[in-house]
């Protein structure tokens, strides 16, 4: 029987479809922000490798236009809100598919894809008793703390970050190079690990900074040539505010 081509649409339709299905298939959790949370970034994961990390990061863009009205921000307490709207115990389809699908992407990027491969392998959910079973088994593969992380996305909704280039210095060394340090702002009430991008004429650096809540980090990035801009936050991370992620450095041509 002759078949008609599937349009590129339509093919990646099926392809979205198939990759949460074969997710709730191979993978049970009776905790949505698991079930639904992996299902969705499997769907992200199948853009990646058919079309690159930026689609990827382009379709996930179109979940946190949705999660971005479900994260207002307040500067009333919202003590009671961390805990009820927390991924592991929420019942808002856009936080436990939406916000979970970027917790999901952001571990792996955090870890490394082989480590969340392990420990995703080794879930039970039959030992899943508490909510700090999933986080438990993805630290188990990595030597970093992330409580922090956890605690600020999982645990409790702390809302989004905000990051922000509060300031760069840039001096060029004997050997010719030019040495970057940028320091990186995180204004609101989420902390994360953000990708920094270098731009210089030439080519373009990626470095990764973890960046509390409330708080600032620096990093210092070593480039053949003058950095012309500083973006931080390639879109993987859901920001409260991505209007001020972009900085221009002035020349140090000396």
């Amino acid at each position: 029987m002759l078949m008609t081509p599937l349009s590129g649409t339509d093919a990646t339709g099926a392809g979205l479809a198939l990759a949460h299905q074969l997710t709730h298939a191979s993978f049970l959790s009776f905790r949505p922000w698991i079930e639904e949370g992996l299902a969705h970034f499997a769907q992200a994961l199948y853009i990646e490798q058919a079309n690159g990390r930026a689609a990827a990061i382009a379709y996930m863009g179109l979940h946190r236009s949705a999660l971005n009205q479900v994260e207002v921000q307040t500067t009333v307490p919202r003590s009671d809100d961390e805990v009820n709207h927390s991924l592991v115990n929420t019942t808002s389809e856009e936080l436990y598919r939406s916000k979970a699908m970027c917790v999901w992407w952001m571990l792996r990027d955090m870890v490394g894809e082989t480590a969340l491969k392990k420990a995703l392998a080794s879930y039970s959910p039959e030992q899943d008793k508490e909510p700090s079973y999933m986080p438990r088994l993805i630290a188990a593969q990595t030597q970093r703390d992330l409580e922090w992380f956890f605690d600020d996305w999982v645990y409790r909704d702390r809302g989004l970050p905000d990051f922000k280039v509060e300031s760069a210095f840039s001096r060029k060394t004997m050997s010719g190079s030019f040495m970057l340090t940028i320091t990186v702002a995180n204004l609101d009430t989420a902390g994360a690990e953000v990708p920094v991008i270098v731009k210089f004429t030439g080519g373009e650096i990626m470095r990764r900074l973890e960046v509390r809540a409330k708080n600032k980090a620096v990093t210092r990035i070593e480039l053949p040539a003058a950095p012309t801009e500083i973006v931080v936050n390639d879109g993987s991370v859901p920001e409260s505010d991505m209007t001020n992620d972009a900085f221009k450095v002035e020349s140090a041509e000396k």
